[in-house]
């Protein structure tokens, strides 16, 4: 369930992108630096495993904020990355470092762990384009400088933003309102019979992302899309 992508203020950044506000995209940039330590790992036994957990710091704790950097970055054309296990005693990755190219020619980089110190650290994504910056920082924007903006834009942008929130270092932090649309859209979605909010097509993608980086670290090569495991 990807429900950033139903909330503020991603939800309105994703139209400003869309409507080109920041230009040809440049740069798109994720880094998430989250504490999860080898008791949280052995407190269940299917948390850093590969059967049951499907990955580590990409795949359980990072793909909503992938899901957000290849919803506004557009499609990936390929990735090439480095998965470690440096600090946790378990099966998949507790550090990871990816290279992107996406197809409509910008650079993107991921850096993602479960093993660095403090637990405070909020994740950061930055969208950067010839025209425009775009960062958030937790769940918040925390700096966003448009050229020649426009006063409606800067409304727009004043109303969501949120500054520096504190990271969601538990279950109980994660706010309920994304949820709650995208379980409302899909009871509507089967009441009109009508496609959901996000499709199966949309909810892969993060997906595939995640896999191609896994392929990459363990083949060292650059992984190309359409990618097939």
């Amino acid at each position: 369930m990807f429900q950033r992508r139903v909330t503020e203020p991603f939800a309105t950044v994703k139209k400003l992108l869309d409507n080109g506000e920041l230009g040809k995209l440049i740069l798109g940039d994720l880094y998430m630096k989250y504490y999860r330590s080898q008791e949280y790992y052995d407190s269940g036994g299917w948390r850093g495993t590969w059967k049951f957990d499907g990955g580590g710091a990409l795949m359980n704790q990072g793909i909503h904020m992938i899901d957000l950097l290849q919803w506004y970055m557009g499609p990936v054309e390929s990735v090439f990355g480095y998965c470690k296990t440096l600090a946790r005693k378990i099966e998949v990755e507790d550090t990871a470092a990816v290279v992107l190219k996406f197809k409509n020619g910008a650079i993107g980089v991921i850096e993602g762990t479960t093993s660095v110190y403090p637990p405070t650290i909020p994740h950061r994504l930055e969208i950067h384009g010839e025209h425009g910056t775009i960062m958030f920082s937790g769940e918040g924007i925390s700096r966003w400088e448009i050229e020649g903006t426009d006063g409606k834009i800067i409304n727009k942008l004043k109303k969501i933003e949120r500054g520096v929130e504190k990271p969601i270092t538990s279950p109980t932090d994660i706010s309920w309102e994304g949820h709650q649309k995208m379980i409302a859209g899909m009871v509507e979605a089967i009441r009109q019979d009508r496609e959901p909010i996000i499709t199966g097509e949309e909810g892969k993608k993060a997906l595939e992302i995640i896999l191609a980086i896994y392929e990459s670290a363990k083949t060292g090569r650059e992984i190309k899309f359409p990618f097939k495991r």
